[in-house]
């Protein structure tokens, strides 16, 4: 690994794993990937990824950073709000379960950490950012129908489009800013819609990965929003608010009345080898 660090899931406080001080070498272990599965006749079902434990050998100089690293492990699992580790760019959720010490002396403590790895995926995030229309729609001139009549049209959809990756479909985060009033937004064939207001100076977040929908407004204050999402019928019912988007190019829309960052996750079963 060029660069491993473990990010406490309470308070987000960063322990680098191969600064000065501390080295985890090659972590060879996270590097390993096993799919989960049973057997049957001249076939296999129950496929799926698993979370799994794997063992990291830690060489420790930075004594007070092996402190660090302790605390915010234990307080992770005492909180029940998993950390993360991340491995050149590539996160997962993981738990510090174990660390177990095999040389003590003067200069060095060596130990093994266990890890749980809980998504039995890593994901590599991606984000676009998509603005509101700033200018009123008195400055489209192309709104202004050529004709006497009591309207003229309205603002159109606005659409943009978005590549996801090449292997897998791809969960979807959504960071929508206020002021939005029961924000909708198309990607390819898919609806995601939230029956709720997001107040100035506020944002919701649309989480795959935890499954949440939240607001948080100006002040800091989270409001739980979940029960006002589209969940449709479910994965594949063109309105499910957590549903991954296909691999290739897909058509983004949404009626510009508010500005929302996209972030879509690459996944792979171990962090690429390059």
């Amino acid at each position: 690994m060029r660069k491993l660090e473990y990010v406490s899931g309470t308070g987000s406080i960063h322990v680098q794993l191969d600064a000065d001080g501390v080295f985890a070498g090659t972590a060879t272990a996270i590097r390993g990937r096993a799919w989960s599965y049973t057997v049957g006749y001249r076939s296999l079902s129950g496929i799926s990824r698993d979370a799994r434990e794997c063992d990291i050998e830690l060489k420790v100089i930075d004594r007070a950073r092996a402190n660090t690293l302790r605390r915010v492990a234990d307080r992770d699992m005492m909180e029940g709000t998993p950390g993360t580790i991340i491995a050149d760019g590539w996160s997962q959720r993981a738990y510090i379960v174990k660390a177990e010490p095999s040389d003590i002396n003067d200069v060095v403590v060596t130990m093994t950490l266990t890890v749980v790895l809980l998504d039995g995926v890593w994901r590599k995030p991606h984000t676009v950012e998509y603005l509101p229309l700033t200018v009123s729609a008195d400055s489209y001139e192309y709104l202004d129908l050529p004709y006497d009549l009591p309207y003229d049209l309205g603002i159109p959809l606005t659409t943009s489009y978005i590549e996801a990756g090449e292997w897998f479909e791809s969960p979807v985060k959504l960071t929508i800013y206020g002021t939005a009033v029961n924000p909708a937004i198309r990607i390819g064939e898919s609806w995601y819609k939230v029956d709720a207001t997001v107040p100035d100076g506020g944002y919701m977040t649309i989480d795959p990965i935890s499954r949440t929908v939240t607001i948080t407004d100006a002040d800091g204050a989270v409001i739980d929003a979940f029960a006002k999402a589209h969940r449709g019928g479910g994965l594949g019912s063109g309105e499910y608010i957590f549903e991954p988007i296909p691999t290739g190019s897909h058509e983004v829309a949404w009626d510009m009345s508010f500005g929302f960052d996209l972030t879509w996750y690459e996944e792979e079963g171990e962090p690429p080898w390059c």
